[in-house]
């Protein structure tokens, strides 16, 4: 098969005005200069469009695409479908890639020939790094199965995310893989369960690290309603993967890293932004608390943080009172 570039950039914008200029920059500013950048238009209503427009005036390699705002995931294939890349590489519309970024991950890709190559992320906050998450450790980790690299991803928090990946773009044409399109948190992770399960070698880049940005209005800091049933979802996903894997401390690893993302669920109800009454929220918690799921992940001993170990107990009381004013008084301190 014939390519027309070697790295195809996908890149959903949804009223992203005030850090696109920056995220197309750190990408047309690549020392990697055989790529083109898929510019996604997710039915924007601020001025995004003007500077699609600006910038695709003044570069070839950007192709604009226009479609009816439904949400990353859905803007994310569509970017894949016009993709005339041999790699593919996605980006969030407040992120930059270093300048070496792509370059570093395709001579990785091309010397050792994987399916997928997979680096660390910074975390910037205010143009500052307030943290980093490394894949050095994974370096020794070839010969491990497949599955067994993606649950001790998941453990680093690197597994489920599009944008620290290099991926074979034939893969997943011949695969058919596709982003979730009817949540607009966890299409990422659908993703690349898919590309996973149809991997053969993993290769590891601790040399580049995505830069994350963590700026106002983010999604990590708002309120999703169904927050609760995507994660539900995830988890027995997964779980229904591993289950034929004879690993005990690859499903305790599963469940650990569960409880972690369950205990942010039940916070989700106690956002600032959350619209929910305080009867309401009650009934949710209560809600969760019995949950059959939720009861099998916090059956496990979590010795990995003072937050996570307090709504294991709670959970374990089946107290959505208790729950409730714990949490009440965890969003006066810290939310």
């Amino acid at each position: 098969m014939e390519y027309r570039c070697i790295v195809s950039v996908i890149v959903p914008v949804y009223n992203a005005e005030k850090y696109l200029s920056r995220c197309i920059e750190s990408i047309l500013g690549q020392t990697l200069s055989s790529i083109e950048l898929i510019l996604i238009n997710d039915g924007s209503t601020d001025q995004s469009a003007g500077i699609f427009n600006y910038y695709a005036s003044q570069d070839e390699r950007i192709k604009v695409i226009h479609i009816e705002n439904n949400g990353p995931g859905n803007a994310r294939n569509v970017g894949l479908e016009h993709a005339k890349g041999k790699y593919i590489q996605f980006t969030d519309s407040d992120d930059t890639l270093p300048p070496n970024f792509l370059e570093v991950l395709h001579n990785r890709m091309e010397t050792e020939n994987p399916d997928l190559v997979v680096c660390g992320s910074k975390l910037v906050k205010n143009n500052r790094e307030i943290d980093k998450l490394t894949v050095c450790e994974f370096e020794s980790y070839h010969d491990k199965p497949i599955i067994e690299l993606f649950v001790n991803l998941l453990e680093k928090g690197l597994a489920y995310s599009s944008w620290n990946k290099l991926y074979r773009k034939e893969l997943i044409r011949n695969h058919k893989i596709r982003f979730g399109t009817e949540f607009h948190l966890g299409e990422d992770a659908i993703f690349n369960i898919s590309y996973f399960r149809n991997s053969t070698k993993v290769s590891f880049e601790p040399g580049v690290s995505y830069e994350y940005h963590q700026n106002e209005g983010s999604l990590v800091n708002r309120y999703l309603h169904n927050k609760f049933e995507i994660q539900k979802l995830l988890y027995g996903f997964l779980r229904s993967l591993i289950n034929g894997v004879p690993c005990t401390h690859l499903k305790e690893g599963l469940i650990l890293y569960y409880q972690y993302e369950f205990a942010f669920a039940f916070i989700n109800y106690y956002l600032p932004d959350c619209p929910m009454n305080s009867i309401d929220r009650k009934k949710m918690i209560s809600m969760m608390i019995k949950d059959e799921i939720v009861q099998e992940i916090f059956a496990l001993p979590n010795h990995r943080s003072n937050l996570q170990k307090m709504i294991r107990r709670l959970v374990r009381l089946k107290s959505a009172t208790f729950m409730d004013l714990f949490l009440r008084a965890y969003r006066r301190r810290y939310l």
